[in-house]
């Protein structure tokens, strides 16, 4: 038995589709196209954002200064994950400890410790779960959330067990 075509197969069979012209391509309209990026094109943050980076990354430094003095080992730093970023994650025996640094350099807002808010610890508590399920199940038995609030001219403040994880 001899092959058949596939135009004859697709006529035999009663298929309509298969025999039909192909259709001709829209028509392009400029302003809806995306714009091509160039390597000229790419943006960059203004100064006083990278000076506040910078400034930020100053401070979880000197935070992880201190808790290594106090006998912590540095786990993981700036953890990014779908629902936040934890500053650094702290492990001491079998607890893992989340730590999140604030950086005031004033206070006509509140202090640093009272800028970590409910809705803060919830975001932060959101993505301990998740790091918990993905790594820190298997390498520890208990974890704890801290803060060290630095704030302008005055010794970083650390406080153990700032919250505790809600469901």
């Amino acid at each position: 038995m001899a092959l058949k075509s596939k135009s004859k197969v697709a006529e035999l069979s009663g298929i309509p589709w298969a025999t039909r012209k192909p259709r001709t391509p829209k028509a392009k309209i400029p302003w809806l196209e995306p714009k091509k990026v160039t390597s000229t094109d790419h943006k960059t943050a203004p100064a006083h954002k990278l000076a506040l980076l910078e400034e930020g990354q100053r401070a979880e430094t000197q935070a992880l200064r201190l808790l290594e003095q106090q006998g912590l080992m540095l786990v993981a730093r700036n953890h990014r994950c779908r629902c936040g970023e934890i500053d650094l994650i702290m492990a001491q025996g079998s607890t893992a400890i989340i730590v999140e640094v604030r950086l005031r350099n004033n206070n006509r807002h509140g202090s640093a410790l009272e800028s970590v808010s409910t809705h803060k610890q919830a975001r932060v508590s959101r993505c301990a779960k998740l790091w918990w399920v993905q790594k820190g199940q298997r390498q520890f038995k208990h974890l704890r959330f801290d803060v060290v609030a630095l704030e302008h001219g005055t010794e970083p403040k650390w406080v153990q067990n700032a919250w505790q994880i809600s469901n």
